[in-house]
């Protein structure tokens, strides 16, 4: 009779354990737990990481392709966008064998006589006229900066114009240097004999990107004549930090965000990552934190890593968390889970380590951001764990009945 109440308390005793026992506990008796899954679960194809499969992502390799609705910095690219002139720019205009136009002394060899003191000032529609001989001083880079080259800087009012002596005011928003020129040529030509007309960009302020992120001196950079590339704006930023993310840099023109592989073009000199740049695009260089990989399972520490400068194999991954369990980890079945930005199934691949060829293939196995790699539990370590669960149970039976006795 003893040992059937002291069994009967035990049993009364087990039921409420989860209301005595410490530690955390998630009460479900509000869940509602009985609605069933309208779809079986899905399988998922497991690919091998062995030689076959390295022979055929070589042979499936797709050629990297410069970004839709982007333009890449070639040779042949270079030269294919000229600069287009935009308010408040600055152009340089020079009237050869006529300095009386531009204020140039020495313009065209000095064949003028110069201007009077006084003539430089400021033309209609907040135009700058810049030059003389004894005028003010020209703008750094303007004709006429060194004293010997002579020249007018006119500055593209508020309304796309610019006002040039004998031809008036003239729209020039969306042009180009020399279409400036040829207007200006047609224009003198009513009154000069074959004029000859240099006109150039010589201050670039209408145009302009944002470079921000972790670079070392983020800043707005002028687009200028010269084509400006992703590369170009980074160097002009002061390079990347060593945190940087440079395998993930953000291009986002008309609100969309781009994402170009700096680093590819940094290691392979690859043309098709280097996009050129336009009118209001933002640079952003991200850190490296959504570039990291998860180390899961029976491994000696479970972790993530970043990847370094984009890159990062699963020999390092494993490495990096400390290698395998050798009591519970299963060498046969490390897994490497891929697809945590697709909306489709994922990939998983299986690495077998027990084979010869394993230790190169693992370090020749590059993993992509967020992706997981998880190391099976021995099938021994399983018995073992639940043998550990049910050995404190078998225990206190057999003491209770040894003191039932």
């Amino acid at each position: 009779m003893n040992s059937r109440t002291l069994l009967a308390c035990l049993a009364t005793l087990s039921l409420c354990a989860c209301s005595l026992a410490p530690g955390p506990y998630l009460d479900t008796n509000r869940l509602d737990q009985t609605q069933q899954a309208t779809v079986a679960a899905p399988t998922y194809a497991v690919r091998p990481i062995d030689i076959s499969w390295f022979q055929q992502q070589t042979a499936t390799a797709v050629p990297s392709t410069c970004p839709s609705a982007f333009s890449c910095l070639t040779k042949e690219t270079r030269g294919m966008s000229p600069y287009k002139i935009g308010i408040d720019d600055q152009l340089a205009i020079i009237v050869w064998d006529h300095p009386e136009l531009t204020g140039g002394a020495l313009a065209g060899g000095g064949a003028g006589a110069p201007l009077p003191q006084g003539t430089a000032g400021t033309g209609v529609g907040g135009t700058t006229l810049q030059g003389g001989a004894t005028g003010p001083a020209p703008l750094p880079g303007s004709p006429g900066s060194s004293g010997a080259e002579g020249g007018l800087t006119v500055r593209v009012a508020y309304n796309g114009t610019i006002f040039f002596p004998r031809v008036g005011r003239i729209k020039v928003v969306g042009m180009t240097a020399q279409q400036v020129q040829s207007v200006l040529t047609k224009g003198l030509a009513k009154t000069i004999r074959d004029p000859q007309i240099d006109v150039r960009v010589a201050g670039f302020n209408s145009q302009s990107v944002q470079v921000t992120g972790n670079v070392r001196s983020p800043q707005a950079e002028a687009v200028t004549d010269l084509p400006l590339s992703v590369l170009d704006a980074i160097n002009r930023a002061g390079g990347a930090l060593p945190d940087a993310d440079l395998q993930n840099v953000g291009i986002t023109r008309n609100g969309k965000r781009t994402a170009v592989d700096v680093a590819a073009l940094l290691e392979t000199g690859d043309p098709n990552q280097n996009v050129m740049l336009k009118d209001g695009d933002i640079i952003d260089v991200p850190d490296r934190s959504n570039s990291r990989v998860f180390v899961l399972g029976e491994v000696t520490k479970p972790t993530s890593l970043p990847m370094n400068r984009g890159h990062l194999t699963l020999a390092d991954a494993l490495t990096g968390a400390g290698s395998l369990d050798l009591a519970t980890g299963d060498p046969r079945s490390i897994y490497v889970i891929r697809g945590a930005d697709k909306s489709t199934t994922p990939d998983v691949f299986r690495l077998d380590m027990t084979q010869v060829d394993a230790m190169l293939l693992m370090t020749k196995f590059d993993l992509q951001p967020k992706d997981v790699v998880y190391v099976q539990v021995a099938n021994s370590a399983r018995f073992n764990r639940a043998l550990a669960q049910v050995l404190p149970t078998l225990q206190t039976l057999f003491f209770t009945r040894e003191l039932a006795r």
